[in-house]
C-alpha cells in the first residue's frame, strides 16, 4: 500500500463511506451468525423456501440500497468531483443509475458465469435502469415491444463484448504450451481474470449502447446534460467495486475494494489521463487470439485514456530507429487505420487496442508502443512502453485443404488426437477422411520470443499404425522429411521479408502453405534481378499408404548470437490416413457372353442379363478394422453405348458396395455388377429405321455395343478433392433376333 493510499483510508470521507459499507453488511452478517449458532433455525430457513434467483437480487438490494446514499456518493466524489457534479438533485438519474451498476457488478462476479448467465444478470441490470424500484421483484411488469427490442440490442452488444474473452480462453486451451512457465514465473496468480471481466464491462457500456440501456427518450434528455460523460465513468467504477466485493473473502479485502473504488471515482474527474498498463515496460508480451475481429492474433494493449476533457486517443508503435507508425493498430471495436485513425471512447483500466502480429515486421523482437490522448482545448498527454515480442504460431490447420480438428481416435476409442475431417462428412462417429496424391499442408510456423528468434522450420512424417493410439512426437527427430528445412538466417539469402520494389512481403508462414522452399523471384526494376522468396508447392504422397503423423517443427536460438540451428521451440502434429491405391474395374461377361461375342436378345425375353465383373477398392491397412477411412470404397456405375455413340446408364446391383463384397481381399474372382433388363432397354420392336441418336435396335438389326464400368473411392485426392477412379471398357455384338 502506498503512502497516498494510507492517507486516503484515514481520511474523513473514506472512514464515513467505510462505516456505511460495514453497516450495510452488518444485518446480513448477524443473520448468518444466528444461523451458524442455531442449526435448527438454519434448517427451518432452508426448508421454508426453495432456492431461487430472486433471493440473490433481494440480498443485493438490502446490501447496497441503504449503502449508496447521497452522503456516501458525495464523499466518494471528492472535492473535485463535488465541484464538477454539483448537487445530487441536478443529476438524480445518474445517482439512481449507480446503485444499478453496483448491484450488476456484484451479481455477475459472485461466481463463474457463462455467457447465458451473464445475459440474465444484464437483464436484471436493464430492469433496474429502465423500470422503477419494486418490492415485488418476483412479479415483473409486462415487457413492452420497445423494451424487448432494446434488450435484444444489449444482448447483441454483450455478445460482441464477451467474445474476445471467450476466444482468449479458447486460445489458452488450444495452445497451452506457455501457461506452465507463466504460472511458475508468477505471471499467472489468484488475480488472473480480473482485468478480463473489467474489459467486458468496458466494451459493453459504450456510447453506442447507452440509448438501448436508458431508452431513446431518456437518453435524448440525459445525454445533453454536462454530467452525462462522467456518469459512464462512475458507473464502470461502481461495477468494478461490486465485482470486487463479490470476490472478497474478508473485510480486509473489502476495504481494499473500497480503496480501489475511491481511486477509480477520483480519476473520473482528472482533466486528462493517458497511461499504458500492459505491456509493462520491458515486458515479454505474447499475443491473444480474437475471433471477434476476424481471427486476429495480436498483442493486447491495456491502460487508461480518459478524463473530464477527453476527446480521443491514438496508438502507434515503432522498432529500432524507425519512426512510429499505426499500420498494425486495431482499436477495441475492431476498427483500424487508415479508416479509423483514432478512437473516441474513453477507456479506464481496460483494453486500449491491439497490435496485429501478422502486420508487425517478422524477425523483430523489440517494439515501443505509444499512446497519445487528446482533450478539449488542445490538451495532450502521451505515454510509451518498450516491450519484447513473444509469438508462438506453430500449427497445422489443414491437409489437402481438409480441416484439422481435435477429436476421438475412431480406431482407439477413448484417446484423442488431432485428425482431419471432411466438411462433407456430417457423421461425427466417423470424423476422418483419407487424402492422397499431391497436396498442400496449411498452417503456421513462426516463433519469436524476447531473447530467442526462429532459425528454421521443417515438416516430417512418422508411421502411426492404427493398432495403437496416435503417439505424440516432441520433435522431427526420427521422422522422414516431407520438405527440407526452411531456413531463416536473417541474411541476404534468407531475409525475413522480400519482394520486387515497392512491394515487400513476409517470408514466414502464417496460415499459409507449409510445404515451401526458398526460391528466386524475378524483378524488373530498376534492372532485371532476382530476390530470395519463400514459395509454396505440393507434397507428393503417391508412394505412401497407411496412417501417418504429419509434424511441423520450429527451432530457435538465443539472441544475439546463440548456436545455429538452436533447439526445438514448438511442434504441432496431425494424424492423417494417406491412400494412393487405385480401385479395380473389370467387366468379365455380359449375359454370359465374353468380349466381342454375339448376344442374342431372344435369349433374354422375360429375364435379365447379368453383367459380371470386379468393382473393388482395397483397404488402406488390411490389418485394421473395416471402418472409415480405412474402408473408403465409394461406388461403381455402368454405361453402355451403341457403336460408340448414343447410350444410357445401367442400374447397378449394389452400386455402393464392392463386387465381390469381400474384406479385406483381394477379391479372387468376379461378382454380379448388374442384373440388366436388356430387352426393355434395347428392343425397339418393328418399325421404320431409328434415328442415329437412338441406342436401341429394331428387330432384325445388329450392332456393336461398348460397355463402361467406373469405380470410385472416397479419398480426397490433392487439394481439389477429386477421388481415385478406374474405368474398364467391354465390347460385344448385340443381335435383336426377337421374333
Amino acid at each position: 500500500m502506498t503512502e497516498a493510499d494510507r492517507k486516503e483510508i484515514h481520511s474523513d470521507d473514506f472512514q464515513t463511506v467505510l462505516r456505511a459499507l460495514l453497516a450495510a453488511y452488518q444485518p446480513w452478517l448477524e443473520a448468518e451468525l444466528r444461523h451458524a449458532k442455531s442449526p435448527e433455525e438454519l434448517k427451518k430457513a432452508a426448508e421454508s423456501t426453495d432456492p431461487n434467483c430472486e433471493e440473490e437480487v433481494a440480498l443485493a438490494e438490502r446490501l447496497f440500497g441503504p449503502f449508496l446514499t447521497e452522503d456516501v456518493v458525495m464523499r466518494l466524489l471528492g472535492p473535485q468531483g463535488r465541484e464538477v457534479m454539483g448537487p445530487v438533485k441536478s443529476w438524480w438519474w445518474c445517482f439512481e443509475h449507480l446503485r444499478c451498476c453496483l448491484i450488476f457488478g456484484w451479481l455477475v462476479c459472485r461466481g463463474p458465469r457463462t455467457f447465458r448467465a451473464f445475459a440474465y444478470y444484464l437483464y436484471r441490470y436493464f430492469r433496474c435502469v429502465r423500470l422503477p424500484r419494486r418490492t415485488d421483484t418476483a412479479n415483473q411488469p409486462e415487457i413492452s415491444a420497445e423494451l424487448r427490442r432494446d434488450f435484444q440490442k444489449l444482448i447483441e452488444a454483450l455478445a460482441g463484448a464477451y467474445k474476445p474473452y471467450l476466444t482468449d480462453q479458447f486460445a489458452g486451451i488450444e495452445f497451452p504450451a506457455g501457461i506452465p512457465d507463466e504460472v511458475l514465473d508468477g505471471k499467472i496468480d489468484c488475480f488472473e481474470g480480473e482485468q478480463d471481466t473489467a474489459a467486458i464491462f468496458e466494451r459493453l457500456l459504450t456510447v453506442n449502447t447507452a440509448p438501448y440501456l436508458f431508452g431513446e427518450k431518456m437518453y435524448a434528455e440525459i445525454s445533453k446534460q454536462p454530467t452525462f460523460r462522467y456518469c459512464r465513468c462512475l458507473c464502470l467504477c461502481a461495477i468494478r467495486f461490486g465485482c470486487c466485493l463479490a470476490r472478497a473473502r474478508s473485510f480486509v479485502q473489502a476495504l481494499r475494494c473500497l480503496l480501489g473504488f475511491f481511486r477509480c471515482v477520483r480519476r473520473c474527474f482528472h482533466p486528462l489521463i493517458g497511461e499504458i498498463d500492459t505491456p509493462a515496460e520491458g515486458a515479454c508480451a505474447g499475443p491473444v487470439f480474437l475471433a471477434a475481429c476476424g481471427d486476429l492474433t495480436a498483442i493486447e494493449i491495456t491502460g487508461t485514456a480518459a478524463g473530464s476533457s477527453f476527446d480521443h486517443y491514438t496508438l502507434r508503435y515503432s522498432w529500432g530507429a524507425n519512426p512510429p507508425i499505426n499500420d498494425a493498430v486495431v482499436y477495441p471495436d475492431c476498427s483500424h487505420p487508415p479508416a479509423a485513425p483514432s478512437y473516441g471512447t474513453a477507456v479506464t483500466g481496460a483494453t486500449l487496442g491491439y497490435l496485429d502480429t501478422a502486420l508487425l515486421p517478422p524477425g523483430i523482437t523489440e517494439f515501443t508502443v505509444y499512446l497519445d490522448v487528446y482533450g478539449s482545448g488542445g490538451a495532450h498527454l502521451t505515454d510509451s512502453h518498450g516491450f519484447e515480442l513473444k509469438t508462438t504460431a506453430v500449427e497445422i490447420t489443414q491437409v489437402a485443404q481438409v480441416g484439422a480438428l481435435v477429436g476421438e481416435d475412431p480406431f482407439n476409442l477413448g484417446s484423442t488426437t488431432k485428425l482431419i475431417k471432411s466438411v462433407n462428412d456430417a457423421n461425427p462417429a466417423v470424423p476422418e477422411t483419407s487424402v492422397g496424391g499431391g497436396f498442400t499442408i496449411t498452417g503456421s510456423a513462426y516463433t519469436v520470443g524476447c531473447n530467442r528468434i526462429m532459425t528454421q522450420y521443417m515438416l516430417a512424417r512418422f508411421n502411426s499404425p492404427p493398432a495403437a493410439p496416435v503417439p505424440t512426437f516432441g520433435s522431427a527427430a526420427g521422422g522422414s522429411t516431407v520438405n527440407a528445412p526452411v531456413v531463416y538466417a536473417d541474411s541476404a539469402s534468407h531475409p525475413w521479408q522480400s519482394g520486387c520494389f515497392p512491394v515487400s512481403t513476409p517470408n514466414i508462414i502464417l496460415n499459409g502453405n507449409l510445404v515451401a522452399y526458398w526460391s528466386a523471384l524475378s524483378c524488373a526494376f530498376p534492372a532485371p534481378h532476382t530476390v530470395p522468396k519463400v514459395v509454396g508447392k505440393t507434397w507428393d504422397s503417391t508412394a505412401l499408404n497407411g496412417r501417418f503423423v504429419l509434424l511441423v517443427e520450429t527451432r530457435d536460438r538465443l539472441l544475439p548470437g546463440g548456436a545455429y540451428p538452436g533447439t526445438v521451440a514448438a511442434v504441432d502434429q496431425v494424424a492423417v490416413w494417406i491412400d494412393n491405391y487405385d480401385p479395380t474395374a473389370l467387366i468379365t461377361s455380359i449375359g454370359g457372353i465374353s468380349g466381342c461375342g454375339d448376344l442374342h436378345l431372344k435369349d433374354f425375353v422375360g429375364k435379365t442379363a447379368q453383367i459380371r465383373g470386379v468393382a473393388y477398392d482395397p483397404p488402406i491397412d488390411p490389418t485394421a478394422p473395416q471402418q472409415k477411412p480405412n474402408d473408403n470404397f465409394g461406388s461403381y456405375s455402368l454405361w453402355f453405348q451403341k457403336n460408340g455413340g448414343a447410350g444410357g446408364t445401367i442400374p447397378g446391383a449394389t452400386p455402393t458396395a464392392r463386387v465381390p463384397n469381400v474384406w479385406p481381399g483381394p477379391p479372387g474372382g468376379d461378382g454380379a455388377l448388374a442384373n440388366w433388363d436388356i430387352v426393355g432397354a434395347l428392343d425397339a420392336g418393328v418399325g421404320p429405321p431409328l434415328p442415329p441418336t437412338s441406342p436401341q435396335l429394331r428387330r432384325g438389326e445388329r450392332c456393336a455395343y461398348v460397355f463402361e464400368l467406373q469405380v470410385l473411392d472416397q479419398t480426397h485426392v490433392g487439394d481439389s478433392g477429386s477421388v481415385h477412379h478406374r474405368e474398364a471398357l467391354y465390347a460385344i455384338n448385340i443381335i435383336n433376333d426377337i421374333p
